[in-house]
C-alpha cells in the first residue's frame, strides 16, 4: 500500500481523487492548499503526489521545484493535472519543472489508475537500484565500485558521466529536464548553462555505443532514457 497525496483547491476533485486512490488499494491524503501539503511533509512523505497545477496562491510548478530541490523529496513521483489540453505549452512547463506525468481534466479514471500503478512500480524499482548492481541488456553498472561495463569491456567513464548514466537508468521512461539534471548530477542551480548537460550527454552516448541511443532528446525540454 502506497501513500498518495492530493493537492487540489477544488474539494469535489479532491474527493474524486481520494476515491480513485482507495479503489486502487492505497492510502490517500487530501490538501486544499500548497501550504497545508508542504507543512505535512515534516510528518510523512508520500510516495506519489497528484497535483493540480492551477492552484490559487502558489502555482503547481513552484511546488514541484520545491520538491525537486529538496534531497528528501526530489524523487517523489508527481502526476500533474489541470484543465489545459495535452498539447498546451502549460504541459511542457509542467515537465520542465519536473513532473513525471501529466493528465488533463476531466480525468480519464481508468488511465489515471494505470498511470498511478505504473509510476509506483517504477519508483520501487528505482529504490531497489540504489546499491545493487544494475543490469540492462549488455550494460552493467556497479554503484559500489563505480564501474560500468558493456559486455566484457569496462567503459572509461568520468565521475560526471557515471553520475549522469545512473541518473538516467534509475529513472527510466521519465523526462528529465536539463535543470533537473544539473541539480541532480552537478548539484547546481537550474539557471546555470544547460549546454554543460548537452555536451556531457553527447560524450556519454558515444562511449555507450548503440546503447547510447536509448538516451533520447526531448526537444525543448531535456532527455529521457528508454528501458527496453
Amino acid at each position: 500500500m502506497a501513500l498518495i497525496a492530493v493537492v487540489d483547491d477544488n474539494e469535489e476533485w479532491g474527493d474524486l481523487f481520494l476515491t480513485i486512490i482507495r479503489d486502487c488499494g492505497h492510502q490517500g491524503d487530501y490538501y486544499s492548499t500548497a501550504g497545508q501539503f508542504l507543512d505535512s511533509l515534516s510528518k510523512a512523505k508520500p510516495d506519489l503526489l497528484i497535483l493540480d497545477m492551477q492552484l490559487s496562491g502558489m502555482h503547481g510548478r513552484e511546488i514541484i521545484r520545491i520538491l525537486r530541490t529538496n534531497r528528501e523529496t526530489q524523487r517523489m513521483l508527481i502526476i500533474a493535472v489541470s484543465g489545459h489540453d495535452i498539447g498546451s505549452p502549460h504541459v511542457i512547463k509542467a515537465f520542465e519543472a519536473g513532473a513525471d506525468e501529466y493528465l488533463p481534466k476531466p480525468i480519464d479514471i481508468p488511465l489515471l489508475k494505470v498511470r498511478v500503478e505504473a509510476l509506483l512500480r517504477r519508483g520501487t524499482d528505482g529504490k531497489n537500484l540504489a546499491s545493487k548492481d544494475i543490469q540492462i541488456g549488455d550494460l552493467r553498472i556497479s554503484p559500489e565500485s563505480r564501474l560500468v561495463a558493456m559486455g566484457k569491456k569496462t567503459l572509461p567513464l568520468t565521475k560526471i558521466e557515471f553520475e549522469l548514466l545512473t541518473a538516467f537508468v534509475r529513472q527510466p521512461n521519465r523526462v528529465l529536464t536539463r535543470g533537473i539534471i544539473l541539480e541532480t548530477v552537478w548539484k547546481a542551480h537550474a539557471d546555470m548553462n544547460t549546454r554543460t548537460v548537452d555536451k556531457h550527454v553527447e560524450t556519454l552516448r558515444k562511449k555507450l555505443g548503440d546503447f547510447g541511443k536509448r538516451i533520447e532528446t526531448v526537444i525543448g525540454i531535456g532527455y529521457i532514457f528508454r528501458k527496453k
